[in-house]
């Protein structure tokens, strides 16, 4: 039996920064049509963040109502690489590591949303712009015009910079909003920088005879350090694919300022229980105490309960209680004089040097109890040193 949804109900309140617009949906709502809810992901990178997760989560609940996901994987559109918020054009990837990635994140899409094929359908872009002939792609260009297109932030920033704009960046609202042409879009979730792409989805319906889709946007939030959103290459996100100790640790990062946000955004947690929360930090209370809910709640969402409360001990003995981890790994290194990048690197507890420069940057390296700084380009290794890198990777040399 399908559940009841309406305006009112947490989906369409809970850090939702618009709905495009409220009266289409609560029509849609009140009918009886199973809703056809989309959202695109281009595979420009194997790996999903809890960032991505809003959007999958909210579909989730709409698929416990009777509604249909459709998930649209940009395998076309990767090659040239969505502009949205970028100063500068993307790389083009090869299409072997467009279909890997794409491989990778259909395993952590179906880690959230229920996969019946009555409520879930995945796509991939290139079933219909693979096979589309020269003549419907102009047909379509007809209908948009370059200052349209041009108007958007980031080409006008580009612009005054003087940077390059390539035709296919330009056009690429366009190939998104035919996306929702292609899978007749009832609805669409998306962060709000994507609001452009798809009210283009909505003209190119109604230029087809469909009904527009509905537009709700979330709003986005700053990475763990603040300032921009999450983003693997700024090392700034908590990973879908973390383990349950990085999830952990990473979410211990986040800035106090952020906790509350980040429990009304990344958790399930009742908004009225975050809100006592909050008055509780308002009235002097220890941030810290707040700061492991919030990460056991997170690590709970994706690994369980018995998870997230073991992390929540292990985390409490390393860091408030100074005890290393029953589990510490153990290292074969050369007693003697290291350079501190290549000692990070040999041992195996960072992937490169930029990195591990980056980690030291942030005094984020201790090893027997001191803590590494940029500067301290050389250190002394002995049997039995400990090396802790962020709080909770920790390798002993043997």
């Amino acid at each position: 039996m399908k559940q009841e949804l309406s305006l009112t109900s947490e989906l369409f309140t809970r850090t939702v920064e618009d709905i495009i617009t409220r009266d289409e949906l609560a029509e849609r709502l009140r009918g009886k049509k199973q809703l056809r809810v989309k959202l695109g992901i281009d595979a420009t990178a194997p790996d999903l963040h809890i960032g991505h997760a809003v959007n999958l989560w909210k579909i989730r609940v709409l698929q416990e109502a009777g509604h249909k996901a459709v998930i649209v994987l940009g395998d076309f559109t990767t090659q040239i690489g969505d502009p949205t918020g970028k100063s500068q054009t993307r790389p083009v990837l090869p299409f072997a590591t467009i279909t890997k990635n794409i491989a990778a994140l259909k395993k952590q899409i179906e880690k959230i949303l229920l996969t019946s094929p009555h409520v879930y359908e995945m796509r991939k872009n290139s079933e219909w712009f693979g096979k589309m002939k020269t003549i419907q792609f102009l047909d379509l260009l007809t209908m948009v015009t370059h200052s349209q297109l041009i108007q958007r932030d980031m080409f006008q920033q580009r612009m005054k910079e003087g940077k390059e704009i390539t035709m296919a960046e330009i056009l690429y609202p366009i190939l998104q909003g035919y996306d929702s042409v292609m899978i007749k879009s009832d609805l669409t979730i998306i962060g709000s920088d994507q609001l452009f792409n798809e009210h283009v989805g909505r003209f190119f319906q109604e230029r087809f005879n469909q009904k527009p889709q509905v537009i709700m946007t979330h709003k986005l939030l700053p990475g763990l350090s603040g300032g921009e959103k999450m983003s693997k290459s700024l090392g700034n996100y908590i990973g879908l694919n973390d383990s349950p100790q990085d999830q952990f640790g990473k979410t211990m990062r986040v800035l106090d300022s952020l906790i509350v946000p980040y429990f009304e955004a990344y958790t399930d947690i009742p908004l009225l229980e975050i809100v006592r929360m909050k008055e509780d930090i308002d009235r002097g209370g220890n941030p810290m105490d707040t700061k492991l809910m919030l990460a056991q709640a997170i690590v709970s969402r994706y690994h369980g309960a018995r998870v997230a409360e073991h992390e929540k001990w292990e985390f409490m003995n390393i860091f408030s209680r100074r005890h290393l981890p029953a589990d510490i790994a153990e290292i074969a290194l050369k007693e003697g004089t290291w350079n501190t990048v290549d000692l990070l690197v040999s041992a195996g507890l960072i992937v490169s040097k930029s990195e591990a420069r980056r980690l030291l940057k942030q005094g984020a390296v201790e090893i027997d109890g001191m803590c590494m700084e940029t500067g301290a380009t050389q250190v002394i290794i002995k049997k039995g040193s400990i090396i802790r890198v962020g709080k909770r990777k920790f390798a002993q040399v043997k």
